[in-house]
């Protein structure tokens, strides 16, 4: 790895070679002194929580990446920060801000920014870090591996759907809708993904689904209440929602994601996470309330039954558990 290094340190701008070695990679020493100034909002260079750490990348003598920058670890757990294959996992990890991807030794710098810089050449976006170009004397080349550098057409095809992907990721991201609460509580997990298999970079955070266990009915649509149903919650385990034989025209709930996000359940209780460490990695996508005023917000949504059960009498769902795996 070092040899790798010192390679690409001859090519490398100074500026890039620091965030491609060590942005994120260790933890913080200041935040464990409670001293650091950039934890809120989170603008530190390294990690304060495990789910932020970033593995360095390298490439190996034979040409492979030390893990793989386009296809993700589905044994990641994206709230602890902790894989069972260990730093040794040769596929991405989902961390918080998808920062393995974005900082990678492929895609880093190599397409320009759609946002502009303030006086300082900062990203009005992305702040100091964005991991886009902001000119042309920011770009740098991406480095292959070496399928691509035997195929020529391969490293062209996979960075032309990057750029395609990016695009649609950043349209996403700035879409204003997915800030309005309001907004995720009649859409999210609605609709399919349209990216394919495993190559969602967002994981439990898309907003749309990813499978049948993790799909949401339109609750303004389809009329169900906040009660699980019983053929597909079993104990406290949500089982596949196809088993129910009633289908969509069921009047209960058949995935946690529905429960929980569901007028009477959604932002009825405070984040754990906003409330221990005052960062919450689910962002817009939190099924429980960051501020005081979500609390009493949402329960006047334009439905036109009530559950057979109050309200006082769900326990809150642990927020360790808020979604399914996805496949």
């Amino acid at each position: 790895m070092a040899a790798d290094l010192q390679q690409f340190a001859l090519i490398e701008k100074n500026s890039h070679l620091n965030y491609l070695r060590d942005f994120r990679v260790e933890q913080c020493q200041l935040f464990l002194q409670h001293k650091c100034t950039q934890h809120r909002p989170f603008s530190c260079f390294y990690w304060h929580f495990q789910n932020q750490r970033r593995r360095r990348p390298f490439r190996r003598k034979d040409g492979s990446f030390s893990y793989d920058p386009d296809f993700y670890c589905n044994d990641y757990d994206e709230q602890s920060g902790v894989c069972s294959n260990g730093d040794d996992c040769p596929l991405l990890h989902r961390n918080a801000n998808d920062t393995e991807k974005r900082y990678h030794l492929r895609y880093y710098k190599t397409g320009l920014c759609t946002h502009e810089s303030d006086i300082k050449g900062h990203c009005l976006k992305n702040g100091p870090h964005c991991s886009y170009a902001h000119g042309a004397n920011d770009l740098r080349q991406p480095v292959l591996d070496s399928r691509e550098m035997q195929n020529s057409d391969l490293a062209l095809e996979r960075l032309a759907r990057l750029c395609i992907s990016l695009e649609n990721e950043r349209a996403l991201n700035d879409d204003p809708k997915w800030s309005d609460s309001h907004y995720v509580l009649a859409n999210y997990k609605t609709e399919p993904c349209k990216r394919p298999p495993r190559l969602c970079r967002q994981g439990y955070a898309c907003p749309q689904y990813h499978n049948p266990r993790d799909r949401r009915r339109n609750p303004s649509i389809f009329k169900y209440k906040s009660t699980p149903c019983p053929h597909v919650k079993q104990s406290d385990e949500w089982i596949d929602p196809t088993v129910c034989e009633v289908g969509d025209s069921c009047k209960y709930c058949h995935t946690r994601t529905e429960q929980q996000f569901h007028p009477e359940i959604y932002k009825s209780t405070k984040c754990n996470d906003v409330s221990v460490t005052g960062y919450c990695p689910r962002g817009p996508f939190c099924a429980f309330a960051h501020i005081e005023q979500e609390l009493k917000s949402y329960r006047d949504f334009d439905l036109h039954y009530t559950s057979e059960l109050p309200l006082s009498s769900f326990i809150p769902i642990p927020e360790d558990k808020e979604v399914d795996d996805i496949d």
